[in-house]
């Protein structure tokens, strides 16, 4: 799945961990969609323009944004906090992407988002469904993350943790011959 479409994707809402207020909540669906329209837009006009084309599209929102294309990384601060994407092949886990929440050893992260009260990070690795879904598993509960929901589907499963006023959300999909995990983690 393409990095833009990835981004359009997450839905904490959707899972029922998010609960932030509605104004918040546009807010943030407003930088996620100019994340999104940066992924479609960088690579066919400069950097500048694209800046200003994004900021103007957030300020119709009601959001005044200042956004920052550095290479393979999209930051944008608000009044409420810095946002920022990052994918390709510098992609990494952000230092703020909490201590206490298990990142699979080994994956390759294809993406992060970091927004104020919340992040996601995805990551594929060649190990199988089953491996991967253990060890999330056997960590999590390590951590003191307590198992909410746990769904499998065919080639599919979703598990959903809840620790203090944090919720963890972990997806995972056997695809192409990998493993994609997506993690996304919110503050209530």
């Amino acid at each position: 799945m393409p990095p833009a479409r990835r981004l359009l994707s997450f839905r904490p809402d959707a899972l029922g961990i998010n609960k932030l207020p509605r104004q918040r909540e546009k807010k943030m669906k407003s930088a996620m969609m100019a994340l999104a329209v940066v992924c479609l837009l960088v690579s066919g006009c400069g950097k500048k323009v694209a800046e200003k084309m994004i900021e103007s599209r957030l300020s119709k929102d009601g959001v005044k944004a200042k956004v920052d294309l550095s290479g393979e990384q999209v930051t944008i601060q608000t009044k409420d906090g810095t946002s920022t994407y990052s994918g390709g092949k510098n992609a990494k886990v952000p230092d703020t992407f909490p201590k206490d929440v298990f990142v699979y050893p080994g994956a390759t992260v294809v993406a992060s988002v970091t927004v104020p009260n919340g992040c996601n990070l995805v990551l594929e690795t060649k190990d199988d469904l089953e491996k991967v879904l253990g060890a999330f598993k056997d960590k999590m509960a390590g951590a003191d993350w307590k198992e909410e929901m746990n769904m499998n589907q065919g080639g599919q499963s979703m598990c959903v943790y809840k620790k203090d006023q944090r919720s963890a959300s972990i997806v995972i999909a056997s695809a192409d011959k990998k493993t994609h995990i997506t993690i996304t983690v919110a503050e209530k």
